[in-house]
């Protein structure tokens, strides 16, 4: 895979060059070998790129040069171009300004956390197994994989400097311009900080670009960060090609990756999967380092540490199994090191076994024909299209990348051609709808890149979507205006109103009502209701289900997971059901063609008539498609479909905008007024916060809600904050955006719970890479209804809680429920690629639920509605634990970044709207933009100092209209929802 950070200006770039032996070189094919073995440190860097080769820098990286370079902005070769200038007689100031690539990097307060960008690291990272063969095999193994190595980051390069190698021009960087090439330099890591086999490298790029105008300026970070994933892809099949090329190996799905989502690892056929495991053992390092320094307490004093020395150790564990690389050992002595290694784990015949297995492997070409290519193209568009409304290029090369992977092809031409023609089929008009900018002036070729491109338009900024995702849009707007049935008398609906509230003892506010009125009354096949968090949505629900039994109609729950269904179900006293085993279940029963299929319950269960009012909880997470096969099926038996939700809480993980769409187009109910929230400030700085403004933050400064540093103090303190809330009895919860944060709150939970005998230190491996033993908390996370519970009451869903009771010498566990205490025994297989630790949470899994306390991880990069929702769980206290520092990663030593401003990181948050808009909205914001009057004045402007012909409207030009995808023509631009009340 390939990664991209930056890199500081100053001294970002030290640590590569710190690893660097004096001694080391490069190993060149025939050279002796002896200095190569027992050299320590890692080899030089090399200059690499067509910016270095314009510059005349090749060769071997020195300290110096780095420090120019990336320290100073100036030519790599400053000081002996500045020497030779003073020995000419210049001045200092003009001896400097010949040495200069443009401007010198911007400078910031040292109090600043602002730092200029000097460059970026890209870091090139083959698979484990692959590294494993370099670390294990002789000395032909491993000059291929280095070979295949190389030749995948240098054919990545090359396709950077082709398609993200860009500079901005212009007074406000309105156009982008070509360069004449990256400068970068390239080292190569061969171990983890750990002291594993990981043969890497770090490309590094400097910031600094010549255009194509002659001119020094900064690259354009934007195309190459928008560039990355695709780039990362292909860095993975060019060193797949590569590799089988000179070994004849076989990569395949990594089987305990499988099921995690659709992007699984492959790894080398042969190459044991507990040898990975083993060279890849990060968490279960801490976990026995701090068995060993209980185990030396205990020892010593006789009892368990108290709390605040347990505090210590676990900080102790984690800094000696993190804290830097091993002493740097002699190339030689590492590959004995390994190899001792490895033999511990599989024995001396186990390794010559898996190099025999790994080696040598029959192999065949693909042979490409358009009826393949049509087929991975359509395989493709349907991948993408299941997460996203609309997609760029880069989704379209990187899912081509994944797609055509296991096809071998004879060369590096072979393969280029493959994927392109892929993604060339995957955007044809016959297939795709091309979502660009609508061509309102004509550009003179001064304007034009070498592609044909406007300067004005950045490459490969178009999107795409197909006509089935607009239809599915417009569908569901034309279903939010259309009639089912005639108007109920809401003076009905509120005389049972009345009743309920009277009866139940809950009150309803007056969006409450509205909204139930609203679904209750309003004639129309699909109709929204839309509220922010806490505003008692679920009470709404309870009130409209007995307004529709008094109404003589039938209420259909339904949620976007079987876990929200079983607690929607639980909340209404009825029966829920998730929405996507809803749609199979009734194309299962159109399928047996009304044969009998289960009990009357069920049968009646999914039986849709005039009288059925399906209602789906969190809306907004349910994806356009699935939204429209549920609206189409109800619209043909005359049922009607309500939906609650919010779009500014996180969308569906399949493609979405479509909430925001119909509420934009048709109108929605909505609730204002909020109820979770114990604090009035706290339900203030709530909305203020989904409305992405900064005054929210004044409330969590006051009382200390808000605490900064590096993501292992952030993960420790949110832990000690949620372990004094549960040691208290109240219900709390830790949220982090990502799985791996995840994963580490849950480890340091468990760390705890060993010292105090409540788990047993050891156990099984889970998937986020965790041990779980007796008495631990997990969470399963694929649904399987062959695993029944409590009889055939219940079955083990994505989402559901569990303790373990026992564990098996297979790897199975005897689990029981948390809530309602059933057992069952998950097989090994289970439990290794579906069950995580349950300390902690993503927030993904939390949204929808409430507890007194939260304690959330806030990482730069987090989205608004991430954040939102992270935020807003809680009825009581909420603090933050904001990321502001960064340590180095414990693989591949990319550096840290600076330390950052936690208002600036918070602020950053609540300007980035991850929402998905619909296809629709896409299409009318780029053409909203293209005719924008401040981008055409800035076009302008830049056309009269480039000395280009005055732009000019083209004759006969015909602007796309999108009038005749959704109504009404006058539709103003859309925007946040925030803007103004839903019609």
């Amino acid at each position: 895979m390939m990664t991209v950070h930056k890199l500081s200006a100053g001294d970002g770039y030290t640590y590569l060059t710190r690893q660097v032996a004096s001694h080391d070189h490069h190993r060149e094919r025939g050279r002796d070998l002896a200095d190569y073995y027992t050299a320590t440190g890692n080899p030089p860097g090399r200059w690499t790129g067509r910016g270095a080769a314009a510059l005349g820098v090749t060769g071997r990286v020195s300290e110096a040069q780095m420090k120019a370079l990336f320290g100073r902005g100036l030519h790599p070769d400053a000081d002996e171009l500045i020497a030779e200038r003073l020995a000419a007689d210049a001045t200092p100031q003009h001896a400097e300004q010949v040495a200069r690539l443009g401007r010198a990097f911007p400078a910031y307060d040292a109090s600043s956390a602002r730092k200029a960008v000097a460059g970026y690291d890209l870091v090139f990272t083959p698979v484990k197994s692959a590294s494993l063969l370099w670390a294990l095999g002789d000395e032909a193994i491993r000059r291929a994989v280095e070979e295949a190595h190389h030749e995948a980051v240098a054919d990545v390069l090359g396709w950077l400097e082709r398609h993200a190698a860009f500079t901005r021009a212009g007074d406000v960087g309105q156009a982008q311009i070509e360069t004449r090439g990256l400068i970068c330099a390239a080292f190569d890591h061969r171990d983890s900080r750990l002291g594993d086999p990981d043969l890497h490298t770090h490309l590094a790029v400097s910031n600094k670009v010549r255009g194509v105008d002659g001119v020094w300026r900064s690259l354009d970070g934007r195309a190459l960060f928008h560039a990355g994933v695709a780039a990362s892809e292909r860095y993975n099949t060019r060193f797949e090609d590569a590799l089988t090329r000179r070994l004849r190996v076989r990569f395949v799905d990594r089987r305990d990756t499988t099921g995690r989502d659709k992007r699984p690892v492959r790894e080398v056929a042969g190459v044991p999967l507990e040898l990975i495991r083993h060279f890849s053992r990060r968490r279960q390092l801490i976990e026995h380092r701090y068995g060993e320094l209980l185990a030396a307490y205990r020892g010593k004093h006789g009892r368990t540490p108290p709390r605040a020395v347990q505090v210590k150790l676990a900080q102790q564990a984690t800094l000696d199994t993190r804290e830097g690389k091993p002493p740097t050992r002699a190339f030689g002595d590492q590959l004995a090191g390994w190899r001792a290694e490895a033999e511990q784990v599989i024995g001396a015949d186990g390794v010559a076994q898996m190099l025999r297995d790994a080696i040598a492997q029959p192999t065949r070409s693909a042979a490409v024909n358009p009826d393949l290519v049509e087929s991975l193209s359509l395989q493709v568009l349907a991948t993408v299209a299941e997460t996203r409304s609309t997609w760029s290029r880069w989704n379209l090369q990187a899912e081509a990348e994944r797609a055509s992977r296991g096809l071998l092809c004879p060369t590096r031409a072979d393969r280029d051609r493959l994927v392109e023609a892929v993604v060339v089929a995957a955007t044809g008009p016959e297939v795709s709808v091309r979502i660009a900018a609508p061509q309102l002036v004509d550009d003179p070729p001064e304007l034009r890149r070498s592609d044909g491109e406007s300067v004005f338009v950045p490459h490969a900024s178009e999107r795409y979507t197909t006509p089935a995702i607009l239809a599915a849009e417009q569908r569901l707007v034309a279903r939010a205006r259309v009639p089912a049935f005639a108007s109920h008398d809401p003076a009905f609906v509120d005389a049972v109103l009345d009743r309920w509230q009277a009866t139940t003892g809950r009150a309803l506010d007056a969006g409450q009502r509205a909204v139930v009125r609203d679904f209750a009354t309003n004639p129309r096949a699909l109709r929204l209701g839309i509220g922010p968090a806490g505003s008692g949505k679920t009470t709404a629900m309870a009130a409209l289900a007995a307004v529709l039994e008094a109404q003589g109609r039938r209420l259909v729950p339904l949620a976007t997971s079987a876990k929200a269904a079983q607690v929607l179900g639980a909340e209404l006293g009825t029966r829920a059901e998730n929405l996507h085993k809803f749609l199979l279940e009734l194309d299962r029963r159109d399928q047996s063609a009304g044969r009998r299929s289960g009990s009357d319950e069920d049968d009646a269960f999914y039986r849709l008539d005039p009288n059925t009012v399906v209602l789906v909880d969190e809306v907004s997470m349910a994806g356009t498609l699935l939204a429209d096969r549920l609206t189409e099926r109800t619209a043909r038996a005359g049922a009607t479909v309500r939906g609650l939700g919010d779009p500014h809480q996180l969308d569906a993980v399949e493609g979405g905008g479509w909430v925001r769409l119909v509420a934009h187009e048709t109108g929605a109910a909505e609730l204002a007024a909020l109820h979770r929230f114990r604090d009035p400030d706290k339900a203030a700085a709530s909305l203020q916060l989904r409305a992405g403004d900064p005054e929210c933050l004044g409330y969590f400064e006051r009382d200390d809600r808000i605490r900064s540093g590096t993501i292992e103090d952030m993960v420790e303190a949110a832990y000690q904050g949620w372990r004094t809330d549960m040691l208290a009895g109240r219900t709390c919860v830790m949220t982090a955006a990502s799985i791996v944060d995840v994963a580490a709150l849950s480890a340091r939970a468990r760390l705890d719970r060993i010292a105090d005998g409540q788990v047993e230190p050891d156990g099984v491996q889970l998937r986020d890479g965790n041990i779980a033993g007796v008495g631990d908390w997990i969470v399963t996370r694929r649904n399987d209804r062959l695993l029944g519970v409590r009889g055939t009451r219940d079955f083990v869903k994505n989402g559901d809680t569990w303790s373990i009771q026992a564990r098996r010498p297979d790897g199975s566990l005897v689990v029981e429920h948390h809530c309602h205490r059933g057992r069952i025994l998950l097989p090994a297989g289970y439990v290794a690629e579906h069950v995580e630790l349950a300390y902690a949470t993503t927030a993904h899994r939390a949204q929808g639920t409430t507890v007194d306390t939260e304690h959330p991880i806030v990482t730069p990069g987090l989205t608004r509605e991430a954040l939102y929702v992270m935020t807003t769980r809680a009825r009581d206290d909420t603090t933050l634990y904001v990321v502001t520092d960064a340590t180095l990663d414990p693989a591949t030593d990319h550096p840290p970044t600076p330390p950052s401003d936690t208002k600036a990181v918070l602020c950053k948050i609540l300007t980035t709207e991850g929402a998905e808009w619909s296809a629709t909205e896409t299409i009318r914001q780029t053409q909203a933009d293209a005719e924008s009057p401040t981008q055409g004045r800035a076009k302008s402007r830049y056309a009269r100092a480039v000395g280009a012909v005055t732009l000019r409207t083209p004759q006969g030009l015909h602007v796309p209209s999108t009038e005749r995808l959704t109504e009404p023509s006058g539709h103003r631009r859309p925007g946040p929802l925030a803007r103004g009340p839903y019609r």
